[in-house]
């Protein structure tokens, strides 16, 4: 096996990183046991599904950092929430989205409430779906779409969109949850070859990366995107033995501060752990009234400076939604304002596109995040 270079990279300032330089790289963010992944060829990037509700403040700052403003498109491998919880944020930020994609396979959920519809009708677009034989824009190579054929009814893992991106300089394969029975089912609809990089399916669980899906692809570089703290059986003994056992390289995202990240050079692959250091919170905002009533929470600024919120966001807790604010959103010195939802009486300065966001009978935390992520405000 060749020799792989293994760099531990702190990255205060990445602006001028969010689009490649000829070559093709994976880019996999650090979001628990969940999945979002920055394809890059040449000049074009993908998100490749986008975390959970709870991780969109790492996402946020890698995106931040990494100064990226636009996106060639979004696609999401399957509806589960650890790959989808992301998206109407993603819908809301500051982000550019030229196209949304989805598996055309799913279950358990009526299409005009599937997550990827509703990020993109947000923006005034819809979703394009994807099946075996697709093909998606890219500038360098080709980004193939091998996976779903049909509908598992039973485990929407194995509707899991699968893609490979062939480029002069390597290939990059990612199986978003596929479980062993959708590996089988796709050997034996096509004929796999090795690839460069592969982003191990199901987190590395047990259930997926069968012995002879791993034979078939036989990858330079394994990625496993999980938290062993979130569940104590990702990433699986067998399946990091298997792949170390053909010659891989097994890295983890949890190993990260920030995020994997693989370029293919044509020659050994360079992979990097990156470290995303967000500049301190000086701000002081703070959430300063929830109205469970008027489903309605006001924010404060206490400080002697504007404030910029374009990307802050607001989490709850218990309901898990995120309120982002719009790009040029500012809260004077001194001054208030107020966030409304749909189920509000009255509008406020900003409405969150939800209903009954504040649960009247549980305790729901509201909490006040920067555009990195950082905690600023919290109020039970």
């Amino acid at each position: 096996m060749k020799r792989l270079l293994l760099i531990l990279c702190c990255c205060c300032f990445l602006v001028g990183c969010a689009r490649g330089e000829g070559t093709a790289t994976l880019l996999s963010i650090n979001v628990g046991k969940a999945d979002c992944h920055l394809l890059y060829a040449g000049d074009t990037v993908y998100m490749i599904d986008t975390g959970s509700a709870e991780s969109w403040g790492m996402v946020s700052r890698a995106l931040t950092m990494l100064g990226v403003e636009r996106l060639d498109g979004v696609i999401l491998t399957h509806t589960d929430k650890d790959h989808a919880g992301g998206l109407q944020a993603l819908a809301a930020s500051w982000v550019e989205v030229d196209a949304w994609y989805s598996s055309a396979c799913y279950t358990d959920v009526k299409t005009s409430k599937h997550p990827a519809v509703l990020a993109a009708a947000q923006c005034g677009e819809t979703v394009s779906w994807l099946q075996a034989g697709d093909t998606l824009p890219v500038q360098k190579g080709t980004l193939q779409v091998l996976s779903p054929y049909f509908v598992d009814e039973d485990k929407e893992n194995n509707n899991s969109a699968v893609l490979r991106l062939d480029t002069e300089a390597g290939s990059i394969m990612l199986t978003g949850d596929l479980e062993k029975e959708g590996e089988q089912t796709l050997m034996a609809a096509m004929e796999l070859s090795p690839v460069t990089v592969l982003k191990v399916g199901h987190h590395g669980k047990n259930d997926a990366t069968g012995k002879s899906f791993a034979e078939a692809v036989r990858p330079q570089i394994a990625v496993i995107s999980t938290s062993t703290a979130a569940d104590a059986d990702s990433p699986a003994p067998r399946v990091t033995e298997l792949l170390s056992s053909l010659g891989a390289q097994v890295i983890q995202t949890q190993d990260a501060d920030g995020a994997v990240r693989v370029t293919l050079t044509g020659g050994d692959p360079l992979v990097e752990l990156v470290t995303f250091t967000p500049p301190p919170v000086t701000a002081q905002v703070v959430i300063g009234d929830k109205s469970v009533a008027q489903d309605a929470i006001t924010l404060r600024n206490d400080g002697e400076e504007a404030v910029d919120l374009s990307g802050w966001f607001v989490f709850s807790e218990k309901g898990k939604e995120i309120f982002v604010f719009p790009q040029g959103a500012t809260l004077e010195a001194g001054e208030a304002c107020t966030i409304t939802t749909l189920t509000s009486e009255s509008p406020g300065d900003y409405q969150w596109a939800d209903t009954r966001v504040w649960h009247e009978k549980k305790a729901d935390a509201a909490v006040l995040y920067d555009r990195y992520g950082q905690l600023v405000s919290r109020l039970e």
